[in-house]
């Protein structure tokens, strides 16, 4: 094989992180806002990119050109479940659609993430766990989690979320906090690995309410 050597691209686009937009497109679908992320589209060669319609199911609007996406949710606590659905091209997604479908009407059963069982954490196992402190009736399959849905947040109550230094974890619980009040999230710094601004995000550009957990100091690094 001769060499024949190598010339840099003129230009080189790296795509902005479509897991980190599942994020800001959940809280608009779980409180009825609406949320336009940039540089997330039709053009993304990433499975995540597709959450959007993900949300089209459980009643969002959904509008994604090549380079946006906008996404509209319905009135808070009238998302829909999901049925039955196969997130196996965007496993890293499925514990934000876990905490949607918490508060859904009906019933979703996440199918094809068996592979987040051996993450940062037992992820299915974890969302299970964390879910049910909540008063969300769930349980884990072989593949995936099957979740009843609470049609919004009167029957379910807040908790202490251990994150088990998982930052998808972290900022799935961050988005039911958004509609379930007194939701504690401990292990905050965990967003860093790769959305460092995600808390600053979520508070100025999103408008949450965050609060430090003083009246639980034993949990070290609580939001």
């Amino acid at each position: 094989i001769f060499n024949t050597g190598y010339t840099n691209p003129p230009t080189y686009e790296v795509e902005a992180d479509a897991s980190a937009a599942t994020y800001p497109l959940a809280i608009a679908a779980i409180t009825g806002g609406k949320v336009t992320c940039e540089a997330v589209g039709t053009g993304s060669t990433q499975g995540d990119a597709q959450f959007c319609f993900l949300l089209e199911k459980m009643g969002c609007t959904v509008q994604q050109g090549a380079d946006s996406t906008t996404v509209q949710g319905p009135a808070a606590g009238s998302l829909r479940g999901l049925g039955v659905f196969d997130m196996e091209s965007m496993t890293d997604a499925f514990m934000t659609a876990a905490v949607l479908a918490a508060v859904a009407k009906g019933t979703t059963r996440i199918t094809g993430v068996a592979n987040q069982r051996v993450k940062e954490c037992n992820r299915i196992q974890v969302m299970q766990t964390e879910l049910s402190k909540c008063g969300v009736k769930c349980s884990e399959t072989e593949d995936g989690i099957e979740i009843e849905g609470a049609g919004g947040v009167s029957s379910l109550r807040g908790a202490v979320i251990h994150c088990h230094d998982d930052h998808r974890i972290a900022m799935s619980f961050a988005v039911l906090g958004c509609l379930l009040p007194d939701l504690i999230i401990t292990e905050k710094e965990c967003v860093e690995k790769t959305y460092p601004e995600f808390w600053d995000h979520l508070r100025s550009r999103l408008g949450a309410t965050l609060q430090p957990a003083s009246s639980h100091p034993e949990e070290d690094g609580a939001a």
